[in-house]
This record gives C-alpha cells, sequence and structure tokens, in this order.
C-alpha cells in the first residue's frame, strides 16, 4: 500500500475512533454540553489535536448523525435465510432495525433530551445534515422494497411512498419509546408487521390493491 493510501485509511480509522468517542461523551455529558475538550479526553486526544480531523464540534455532531444512519443502513444489506416471504423478510429486517435502537439508546436519549432541552428538534442547529441523514433512510428502505417486494405485497403503491409512511409510523412510536423508556421497542415488531399489512383493524384484506 503506498503512503498517501497508508495516511487516508489511517485518517478514516483515527476519525472513526472520535466520532465513537464523541458518542460516549454525548451520552454521559449530554449533546449541548459536552465540550471538544469533553471528547478529546474520550478519545485518548488533545482537544487542539482534535481539529486537525474536524473543524468543529458541530462537524462532530454531524458525523455521529451519518454514523448512526450508516447503521441504519447496514441492516439492508444483512443476509437473510432464504425461501422466506416477504412478510417474513420484512418482519427480520424491522427486528433488527428495533434492536438497533435499542443498542444505540442511550445515545438516540442525548439527542431527544437535547431535543426537550432547548424545545425544538435536535437538527435545527444542524439542519441540512439532520434532513439528508432522514432522506437517506427513507430511500434505504424505499430501495429494500423494491428489491424484495412485488409490487402486489405493498398493495400497488409507489415503495418510496410506503417507506416514508413506514419510517413515520416508527418514528411515532419511538418518539414515544424514548420519551417513556418503557418496555422493549423490539417487543413491538409483531405489531409494528401486522398494521403495515393489514392496517389498524387487522383486516387481513385491508391491505389489498383497490381496483
Amino acid at each position: 500500500m503506498k503512503a498517501p493510501q497508508r495516511r487516508e485509511r489511517e485518517i478514516a480509522r483515527t476519525r472513526e475512533d472520535i466520532v465513537e468517542a464523541a458518542s460516549r461523551a454525548f451520552v454521559e455529558i449530554g449533546v449541548h454540553d459536552a465540550t471538544m475538550q469533553d471528547i478529546a479526553a474520550e478519545a485518548g486526544y488533545t482537544a487542539a489535536s482534535l481539529y486537525t480531523y474536524f473543524r468543529s464540534k458541530q462537524e462532530i455532531v454531524e458525523a455521529v448523525m451519518d454514523l448512526l444512519t450508516t447503521e441504519f443502513l447496514r441492516v439492508f444489506d444483512q443476509p437473510l435465510p432464504g425461501n422466506l416471504t416477504f412478510p417474513q423478510r420484512f418482519e427480520i429486517v424491522l427486528l433488527r432495525h428495533l434492536e438497533l435502537i435499542e443498542r444505540r439508546r442511550a445515545l438516540l436519549l442525548s439527542f431527544h433530551t437535547a431535543e426537550a432541552a432547548s424545545g425544538h428538534c435536535p437538527g435545527d442547529s444542524h439542519g441540512q445534515t439532520f434532513h439528508e441523514n432522514f432522506e437517506r433512510r427513507i430511500l434505504g428502505l424505499a430501495d429494500w422494497l423494491k428489491k424484495n417486494a412485488k409490487p402486489e405485497e405493498i398493495g400497488g403503491h409507489d415503495p418510496e411512498l410506503v417507506a416514508r409512511l413506514l419510517v413515520g409510523m416508527v418514528f411515532g412510536l419511538l418518539h414515544g419509546w424514548m420519551a417513556k423508556a418503557q418496555g422493549s421497542l423490539a417487543d413491538r415488531a409483531p405489531l409494528l408487521r401486522d398494521f403495515f399489512f393489514h392496517g389498524v383493524s387487522g383486516n387481513s384484506k385491508a391491505g389489498a390493491k383497490r381496483k
């Protein structure tokens, strides 16, 4: 490997270490209250050295948002057992996403707490990155639906529209779960599956394509 390539990989690994350290600092101290000094201490660097890799704390916060989105999208690439129906594949992927949210609950809660304290969405100070990450998740789900569902299995609807509705439903459930911190989010997977395929009435024909 050539020296410039090796240097690029070293920089990338260091940036990843700093982002994970920032995630821990945000959990322990809070998104708003954690300083560059706090992040540096968690990462084992000096605050001055952090500026070699990130221009500001804002850039680090945005990198943490990107990390969460990347983890979300990687779930779609995880292998699935063969010979499964679309509803079965859907439930497995949904469950994996909910388990990921539970593993990252403390970090997500730090953003949720920042939202509650400021009275507005934590994306307001990093609006473009927040919007872009939200869109990446929706489009990632839409792409998965295109590859895994027949048109009739999603009611003949546009996969992107279906993805937006599903993400909105999960986001509403997540927001309430983060606020109350009650029970396991992954336990809600069967409810979300049934609601997605059969509607609020539980009627198995509710999701059929309208003629």
